[in-house]
């Protein structure tokens, strides 16, 4: 069986079916059956047969008739994620680390090898190695050879460090980038999270004065370490974000906890433009008392 079969599999259990995934089991070699049956038992919840057929899986693609060293680097970094849900940290964080640095050497670039950054990163933030995930994500660069969609995610956590860190022109910057990029490549709930931190990070201080994002994107340097700063931003860069989110968010204006719709409106009158009709003529439909006291 291919490695496209092994990529169906994957699909089926991403959506939920695994019956499909466990059908595509008997036409696979050893390896690639150990690490979709690994898969399952996780997507079940099963972390120790998880760990079984993954220990198996790795025995497998090692051996001189069926090498395969991509899936063993992707079985290390399963093994790695499973591992850490169960609190062998240190064993986790090995494992992790053994799989980016192994598809680094043999994939560059990949999209495995941009996962097993994306991983390795946050593992050391849940350890609370804060410029240590900060300077995995850097291997991330915003032009280079990993995928748009990669370096999105990568942008939009680097930016949530940032702000956690206070670091708000650091953090707007890169929600920026994350937001840019991720448009471009359809990943709309990415896009959508990140163009709300611009609004929710902008109406800090708006003023004509502010150097242009795309700008600071382009000419930013990279830092050591990450510092405690205010953001501001120009006008027209919290206009062309508001103009993309809005009518995103105004496709249902209900629930009772809409803090998008209240940036939104405190964005309107920031830059001192209409409200959007959607909104004004169908108050009525408002649960938030929060969105409905800014509509008073």
């Amino acid at each position: 069986m291919t490695n496209d079969d092994i990529q169906i599999a994957e699909s089926a259990i991403n959506s939920g079916d695994i019956e499909l995934a466990k059908s595509l089991l008997n036409g696979m070699v050893d390896g690639n059956k150990f690490f979709i049956e690994s898969l399952i038992s996780i997507s079940q919840s099963d972390i120790e047969s998880a760990l079984n057929s993954l220990e198996k899986c790795i025995n497998a693609v090692r051996s001189p008739k069926s090498r395969d060293a991509i899936l063993e680097a992707r079985a290390k970094m399963i093994r790695g994620l499973a591992r850490t849900s169960i609190g062998e940290i240190t064993e986790g964080g090995a494992d992790l680390r053994w799989a980016m640095d192994r598809l680094g050497a043999i994939s560059s670039g990949s999209d495995e090898h941009g996962i097993s950054i994306l991983n390795v990163a946050a593992w050391h933030r849940q350890q609370s190695e804060i410029v240590m995930s900060l300077a995995t994500h850097s291997e991330i660069a915003r032009e280079s050879t990993h995928s748009p969609e990669i370096v999105a995610i990568s942008r939009q956590r680097v930016a949530s460090i940032h702000a956690e860190l206070e670091d708000y022109v650091g953090a707007l910057r890169h929600y920026w980038t994350a937001w840019k990029l991720s448009v471009s490549s359809g990943i709309d709930a990415i896009a959508e999270v990140s163009c709300l931190h611009i609004l929710d990070i902008g109406l800090t201080e708006v003023i004509e004065s502010s150097l242009r994002l795309d700008e600071q994107v382009e000419n930013a340097k990279p830092r050591s370490k990450s510092e405690k700063s205010s953001a501001s931003i120009h006008p027209d860069d919290l206009l062309e974000a508001l103009n993309w989110i809005t009518p995103r968010s105004l496709e249902d204006i209900s629930q009772n906890h809409r803090p998008d719709l209240s940036l939104i409106i405190e964005s309107h009158n920031i830059l001192n433009i209409r409200l959007p009709d959607r909104l004004t003529d169908n108050i009525n439909l408002i649960q938030d008392p929060d969105v409905a006291k800014l509509l008073q």
